[in-house]
């Protein structure tokens, strides 16, 4: 698989697949601030649902790819899941799914306008598991550059259509990879990888929600499986979260108001000698342990596209949170 297989269009996925690193980090300590009382962590209650619109601003160099509106959704829900051991825990389950409508135009001639997609799910254990993953899996539609300046339509991008499945023992330590490519077609190929490493783990598929529960008075480090290199790499905020305050205008169960909310901001990618451009999250900030009011929501990201063809923006719109 080339490294252009799952950037571009796996928009879904926090981070682009760089080098691997195995070495230690230390351990995150969580808390359970997607719950209004942040020192909860019942995850039988766990309910809620994020909406974000996504805009495209190309660079200037770019002068063939466009995406329209499109929209990032994801729902956070209990369920009663069997660990690989046999066991039963009721574990959180994330669903997301990014919709985006993409045209490439080259000599003035432009394809149809491709609706590409990305839809995942993961389950993982609680705060005081520290978000152990169990297993996940996405399904990819992409129609993804094949270069930075191509010289015809037909040239000009490459359709991938693939799924991924990582699953993980109980203690996890180790994790079972299968890849599967419908566009272009390829043998399914199977990976058994050793969990390597000290610190916490995370699945790629929950990196995003993980944060809402570390402390943003430093930096944070984990490690996390690749399936697309298949190898573990190691993640890290590249700076310190800055605190400020921003005013965003959203729904908040059925109300729609500009909201002003003390956010922090940092960029976030993989450590080695390829690190590429990092992502840059906001998030809502704890105010009130016992009244978190936004739930230290994902309140904005900021992508960039495979090639420096330009930025994709998420901005919530619409979150509906349990009582």
């Amino acid at each position: 698989m080339k490294k252009r297989n799952l950037a571009c269009l796996a928009l879904a996925a926090p981070l682009f697949a760089l080098t691997a690193c195995t070495g230690g980090t230390p351990s995150l300590a969580f808390s359970a601030n997607w719950f209004l009382r942040t020192g909860d962590t019942p995850i039988s209650s766990a309910d809620e649902s994020l909406t974000y619109s996504v805009s495209f601003a190309p660079s200037e160099a770019n002068t063939f790819l466009s995406y329209g509106e499109g929209s990032y959704t994801t729902r956070l829900t209990a369920e009663l899941t069997q660990l690989a051991d046999g066991s039963t825990e009721t574990c959180y389950h994330l669903h997301t799914e990014l919709n985006m409508p993409v045209t490439f135009t080259v000599n003035g001639e432009s394809s149809d306008t491709f609706e590409d997609r990305v839809t995942s799910d993961v389950w993982f254990r609680s705060v005081d598991r520290s978000l152990q993953p169990v297993c996940s899996a996405k399904t990819v539609l992409s129609h993804t550059p094949a270069s930075e300046t191509p010289s015809s339509l037909d040239s000009s991008y490459i359709t991938y259509e693939y799924t991924y499945t990582t699953t993980y023992d109980a203690a996890c330590a180790n994790a079972q990879i299968e890849v599967v490519y419908t566009q272009p077609e390829t043998e399914p190929r199977s990976t058994a990888l050793e969990l390597t490493g000290s610190g916490t783990y995370l699945d790629n598929e929950e990196i995003l929600f993980a944060l809402r529960g570390v402390s943003m008075s430093s930096t944070a480090t984990f490690r996390s499986v690749n399936p697309a290199k298949r190898a573990v790499e190691t993640v890290t905020m590249t700076e310190t979260p800055a605190s400020s305050t921003e005013r965003f205008t959203f729904d908040l169960n059925g109300e729609s108001a500009e909201r002003e909310i003390t956010v922090y901001t940092f960029s976030i990618g993989y450590s080695g000698t390829n690190p590429g451009e990092p992502q840059r999250l906001t998030y809502a900030g704890v105010t009130d342990a016992n009244n978190n009011t936004y739930r230290s929501a994902l309140l904005r990201m900021e992508v960039p596209v495979l090639y420096s063809l330009g930025t994709l923006t998420y901005t919530l719109t619409s979150a509906q949170f349990n009582a």
